[in-house]
Order: C-alpha cells, then sequence, then structure tokens
C-alpha cells in the first residue's frame, strides 16, 4: 500500500514539472515559488579489491651468463709507519736548588752558633758533599764551670748505579764541657775548671752497598759497616765496630729474609775489662694480604762479656686493616741484645765518669707489645700502643760516692720490668701548618734498686710549625717529664758506727717551651730568633745539674 502510494506522489510530481515546462513557452512564470523539502540518505556502492598481483608469463625465460676475470697487474703499496712516543709523567716543578747553605748566629750567655753545608746538585750517578757545625756557650749565668763546646766535620759520597747505591762517609766530633754538678761546700776543693773539663775526640766513618730493588725474582740485599774511634782527657779511648747485613727474596706470595750483625766493643780504661762481641742472626718469613700482614722469625744471639751466652728470641707481628688505611690494629712480640757502649751513654749523659766506666750489654728478654694505628682523615693520624718488657742489664745512671767532689755518673745495671703506655696525634696540613702530640707513660719495677734511677714515668711533648706564604715560618716545642729521682746515701752514725742507707731523692718535674721564628727576606737570604725556655725554669735532669734558664739566640741564614 505504501509502495502504491509512492508510485502515485512521483507521478503526480512528474505531471507538475511537465505542465510547467509547456507553460513557460507560452506565458511567463508567475512570482508563485514552491520548495518541497525531503531527508537526505547518501549511500556509497560497495567496493571490490582486485586480490590477484598482476604477473607476466614469458614463455622463453633467457638467463644471462657471466664470466669473470682479473688484472694480473700488481698496483704498489706503500706502508709508513708513525713513531708512536713514549708516555710521560709530567710531575710538579722542581725545586731550585742550591750548592750550600750557611747559618750564623749569636746569643745570650755569649753563645756563638755557625753552620754550613755544601751538597751537589740533582744527579743520576753521583751524590756529594760536606758539613761543619760549631757550638758553644759560657753556660749558666754565674756559673764558671758549665761552659760547653761542640765541633762537627763531615764528608760524604754517593753513587748511584742501575744495580747498587754505594754510601761513603767519613766525620770528626770534637765535645768539650765539664763536670759542674757539685755542692758549694766542695767547690773550695776545685783550683781550676781544667781539674773538672772533659773533652772527647772521636773519629768515624761509615760504608753501605744497597742493591736497587727492581725485580721480585731476584734476591735483595744490602750491608753496611761503621766504625769509630774516642779518645778523651782521662787516657780512656774506645774502638767499636758494627756490622749489618740482609738478604731477602720473595717466593710466591712469601718473603724470605735473614739478617745478620756483628758488635765489636773494645773500651780501654783502668778497669782493664775485656773486649764485647755480639752476634746476632734474624731469619724470619713475611706475607701479606690486601687485609692483613703477618711476620714471624727468630733471633739467636751470641754474647761475649762478661760469660759467653747464647740467647734465643721468638718475633712475630700480625696486622689487620680493619679499615683501610684508617684503623690497623698490631701485635707482636720480639727481644734481642742491645750493644752497648762509651758513645751512646756519653750521647745520653756526658757528665760519666769514663775512668770507671764498665761496658754490659743489654738483654732485652721480651717485648710484648700491641696498638692501633690509623688516620682519621686525610690531614689528622694516630698511633695508640701498650708494651710490657724486661730488660736484663738496663743501664742507671747513679752519683759516684767514690768522687771526692761527687760530681760525676757510673752505671748501675739492673732487671727492671716496666710497662710502656704510648699515644701519638699529628695533624698536617699541605706544608703549611703541622703539629705532633706525644705522650708517654712508664711503670717500672727494678730488681735490685729501690728506683728506675733518672726515668720519669711521664713525658710529653708537643711540636708545631707554621708557614705563612713561605715568608714567615714560626717553630714551638713544649716538653714536660714528670718527677723522676736519684740515688743517694744516707749517713747514720750508731754506737761510733757509720752506716750509709740507700735512699732517693726527688727531682722536680720538667717543663720547657722554645720558640721559634724565621722571617725569609728572599728565597737566599733569611732572619731567625730562637726563644728558649721561656718558663726560665731552672730544671735538673740530671741530679745537681741544673740548665740554663731563659735564653735568645738569632741569626742569618743564607742559601748560595
Amino acid at each position: 500500500m505504501s509502495n502504491a502510494r509512492n508510485i502515485l506522489t512521483l507521478l503526480v510530481v512528474f505531471l507538475v514539472l511537465l505542465s510547467n515546462g509547456f507553460t513557460q513557452t507560452k506565458r511567463s512564470v508567475d512570482s508563485t515559488t514552491i520548495f518541497t523539502e525531503t531527508v537526505f540518505q547518501p549511500f556509497l556502492t560497495d567496493a571490490f579489491k582486485i586480490k590477484e598481483n598482476p604477473s607476466i608469463k614469458d614463455t622463453n625465460k633467457i638467463i644471462p651468463e657471466l664470466t669473470y676475470s682479473f688484472l694480473t697487474k700488481q698496483v704498489p703499496v706503500a706502508f709508513n709507519i708513525d713513531p708512536i712516543k713514549p708516555a710521560k709523567i709530567k710531575g710538579e716543578p722542581l725545586v731550585k736548588l742550591y750548592h750550600g747553605y750557611a747559618k750564623i748566629g749569636f746569643g745570650t750567655n755569649t753563645t756563638p752558633l755557625a753552620e754550613i753545608y755544601y751538597n751537589a746538585k740533582r744527579s743520576k750517578n753521583l751524590s756529594y758533599g760536606f758539613s761543619g757545625k760549631h757550638f758553644s756557650s759560657s753556660g749558666i749565668s754565674g756559673n764558671d764551670y758549665s761552659d760547653y763546646s761542640d765541633n762537627e766535620l763531615s764528608v760524604f759520597g754517593k753513587r748511584f748505579t742501575k744495580e747498587f747505591t754505594l754510601y761513603g762517609q767519613m766525620g770528626y766530633t770534637r765535645n768539650v764541657n765539664h763536670y759542674y754538678g757539685f755542692s758549694d761546700q766542695n767547690a773550695a776543693i776545685i783550683v781550676s775548671p781544667d781539674d773538672i773539663r772533659q773533652e772527647l775526640d772521636k773519629f768515624n766513618t761509615a760504608f753501605s752497598l744497597t742493591r736497587n730493588f727492581t725485580d721480585t725474582s731476584q734476591f735483595d740485599y744490602n750491608f753496611d759497616i761503621a766504625y769509630h774511634n774516642i779518645n778523651d782527657l782521662f787516657q780512656v779511648s774506645e774502638n767499636h765496630v758494627e756490622i749489618d747485613g740482609k738478604l731477602s727474596k720473595y717466593h710466591k706470595n712469601e718473603l724470605y729474609t735473614i739478617g745478620a750483625e756483628m758488635n765489636y766493643n773494645k773500651l780501654i780504661n783502668p778497669l782493664d775489662q775485656d773486649h764485647n762481641l755480639v752476634v746476632g742472626l734474624n731469619p724470619h718469613i713475611s706475607t701479606s694480604t690486601n687485609k692483613w700482614q703477618f711476620q714471624v722469625g727468630i733471633g739467636l744471639y751470641l754474647n761475649s762479656f762478661p760469660n759467653t751466652k747464647f740467647h734465643f728470641y721468638p718475633k712475630a707481628e700480625f696486622k689487620y686493616n680493619v679499615v683501610e688505611h684508617i684503623i690497623i690494629p698490631y701485635v707482636g712480640i720480639k727481644g734481642g741484645l742491645v750493644s752497648n757502649n762509651l758513645n751512646n751513654f756519653y750521647q745520653e749523659n756526658p757528665f760519666i765518669n769514663t775512668q770507671l766506666l764498665s761496658i754490659q750489654n743489654s738483654n732485652q728478654k721480651y717485648d710484648v707489645y700491641g696498638g692501633i694505628r690509623g688516620s682519621l682523615s686525610s690531614k689528622i693520624t694516630f698511633n695508640t700502643s701498650f708494651s710490657r718488657q724486661k730488660m736484663e742489664g738496663m743501664p742507671l745512671y747513679v752519683k759516684d760516692i767514690n768522687n771526692l767532689i761527687e760530681n760525676k755518673f757510673v752505671l748501675a745495671y739492673d732487671t727492671v720490668s716496666f710497662s710502656k703506655v704510648t699515644g701519638e696525634l699529628a695533624y698536617q696540613k699541605l706544608e703549611k701548618f703541622k703539629i705532633l702530640l706525644e705522650a708517654n707513660y712508664y711503670n717500672y719495677t727494678p730488681k735490685n734498686e729501690i728506683k728506675a734511677w733518672h726515668k720519669p714515668d711521664f713525658k710529653v711533648s708537643l711540636s708545631g710549625i707554621y708557614d705563612l706564604s713561605d715568608k714567615i715560618i714560626v717553630r714551638a716545642d713544649l716538653f714536660h717529664f714528670s718527677k723522676q729521682y736519684a740515688k743517694t746515701l744516707n749517713t747514720i752514725t750508731t754506737n761510733n758506727t757509720i752506716t750509709l742507707i740507700e735512699d732517693a731523692k726527688e727531682l722536680d718535674n720538667v717543663f720547657d717551651l722554645n720558640l721559634g721564628f724565621e722571617y725569609r727576606y728572599t728565597k737566599k737570604l733569611s732572619a731567625f730568633i730562637q726563644l728558649n725556655n721561656i718558663a726560665s725554669s731552672p730544671y735538673k735532669k740530671w741530679d745537681d745539674y741544673p740548665t740554663q734558664k731563659f735564653g735568645v739566640l738569632g741569626g742569618l741564614t743564607y742559601s748560595f
């Protein structure tokens, strides 16, 4: 029904349009316009894609045949090698060196100072030089017997080769001092300063041969020999020879080492004692990893005086790197024979009685130690340690009571057990500022003597240097020693009988502060001033021997 209606509607519209077409030819169109609107519905017809690809069907397929040929003509080719320059490490500019250095000065208590040093400049093959020094003083104000004088001359040479380093040295030393440590009541006995004058003349020479260790597969060794001869004003002389050597070689991760030493000493004085000989052999093995190091060995020693004896000592040390280069604990045990001689005693105590000097070697029976060292930062390092030792034949200085003036020291050997606690703290900022603090505590237990004579229980030192723009340099040194004891004899008379009783005399503690200032006018010329014992304390390091109070020393230095 609907389809018939749609067909009828289309037919009516067609007839109307046809009639309008005819009427336009006969009459004009009126002003009436009719618009019809219907819903527009667009549509597209379906598209069909051709799925097959075009192809050509050729029944005559021709495959070309290819032929190849090679030209036999050789083209010349040149190959130029450019040499590669070896790599170089560019270091910091070398500091300019001078051949010589001179220092002169003068201070209170008539204290002249003169030093000169001359050395060869940088060389790959040879180094040599000489030095000279004079230092003297009139001594303590008001004491005509406390003057002293020290003089030194030395020449040396060092030869470098690819495999070895040779070193030689010769020197002469002259030391003059007086035995001024006597009481006022004994001063009347002294007629002339020459009566208590002492002078030591020492000739020394040394030689060493060291292999430049460059290959771990080969043996490494070094050899040292030293000799000195001493003579004094009391017809006392000493000849001493010391020889040391070491041979080592790596095998896998272990280092095998054999050390040998020999000390020969002959002292000629009224006691007329026999020669003194010490021979030692020290083999040991060392091994290490990134975390720990371990060394174990033994010490074999022969001591010829006063009786020939063999000694055996275990030697071992272990270090563990808890935090690399920051915390390193260590423990160990060691021992050995210490060869004593007049030269060492005089350097420690110049007021010793050489005529009654008896040389006896010290037997360090054991030294058990442990500690921790490391760094708190890139500028601060530290070291703390504890040790327990036993020394048989430790030399102790006591007053010679057989001497009428009682102004000289003799040796009392005793077996001493002692503990030692050490602490060190160092700070360094480049080369501008350095400071070092060190403290040592001792607890002595002598076997026969009442006290360990002239051995303080506590020592502390503080040293520092400050460089201001390499123009002004300040140095400071502070020392403190706790009280110590000197051996004395008290006289007790009972029923006309005189009895000597040993007693201990307490010496005051020691405090000393020194300051030094240097002004560098140029790189060659500078001026200095040294202030000694600023506290002006007349302390006594040895019984009845006071030191100088406050003193000033100033002068110039020059490099050439």
